[in-house]
């Protein structure tokens, strides 16, 4: 049996980040649920975690799993959604990504050489 596809919103209640999985508890599951780092939607290089306390949104499955009976199959960190609203418009939004940059100065007026 499987929840509707709709997302249902919970809270991570347990995480592990070196094991990658933990616990979110919801009104819309009548049980924990096991969430693994790899269901977590982020961008496919950064680290997929998520922090106790942490309200996400996700959509689940019954399903035994490691001592759980229902399980995670895609979160999302709630913060991600409301971040994304603020920063629409923002040029350095990386979502998730990586960035740098480099500035040379001389010392004096001569041309560098070629």
């Amino acid at each position: 049996m499987s929840a509707d596809e709709t997302f249902s919103a919970g809270i991570v209640h347990r995480w592990d980040d070196e094991d990658g999985w933990g616990v979110i508890r919801s009104e819309a599951v009548p049980g924990d649920v096991f969430a693994h780092f790899s269901s977590i939607a982020s961008a496919p290089s950064s680290f997929r975690s998520l922090d106790v306390g942490e309200p996400v949104t996700f959509t689940w499955e019954q399903a035994a799993q490691d001592g759980f009976s229902y399980r995670a199959v895609t979160v999302r960190s709630a913060r991600d959604g409301a971040d994304a609203d603020a920063d629409e418009d923002e040029d350095d939004d990386l979502s998730g990504g990586f960035a740098s940059s480099l500035t040379v100065v001389f010392d004096d007026e001569r041309t560098p050489p070629a």
